[in-house]
């Protein structure tokens, strides 16, 4: 299975459609979002995704309610929340969008998970730390950094592709 992996989209509007068509080229199943839409207007923009969305709420996520009422309108299989878990070919995954690196390095460093997703650095990072694979994928909207980047995870090959918009 492929998932698609985003973070900090930020607002930039541009980027997020540029997303959403690579994630529906690549025909992902699942698109991983680890926070940071920001402001509600760019929920509009992953209704052209054909693919299920799992998310977390960043720090600049104001509007929590709607954007999950949002979210839930585009397709009831969608899910946000402050962190999710869920299972995906055998591989249990945690999905959090980073703010505290205590309880982010806590995650990893339990084992409990195999795949641990997130956002809010906006640095673009795919590692194993004692067999548990780390994927933060960067920035959409290359604000900070100034390099706009999304992934893609095989759950079968375990092989990240990060994709430069």
């Amino acid at each position: 299975m492929k998932i698609g992996i985003i973070s900090d989209t930020h607002d930039h509007l541009v980027n997020i459609r540029k997303s959403v068509d690579i994630f529906n080229k690549e025909n992902v199943d699942i698109v991983i979002h680890c926070g940071d839409f920001v402001s509600l207007f760019v929920i509009k923009e992953f209704e052209k995704l054909n693919a299920k969305i799992f998310a977390v709420y960043g720090n600049n996520d104001g509007e929590k309610g709607k954007l999950k009422e949002w979210l839930k309108n585009i397709n009831s299989e969608n899910k946000i929340d402050e962190y999710l878990t869920f299972e995906v070919d055998s591989l249990k995954f945690f999905i959090l969008h980073g703010t505290n690196k205590e309880v982010l390095d806590a995650i990893i460093g339990s084992k409990k998970y195999d795949v641990v997703v997130y956002g809010h650095t906006h640095e673009r990072i795919f590692k194993k730390i004692d067999n548990v694979i780390v994927i933060n994928p960067g920035e959409c909207c290359g604000y900070l950094r100034g390099i706009s980047t999304i992934g893609i995870f095989d759950t079968d090959s375990k092989e990240y592709r990060e994709i430069k918009l």
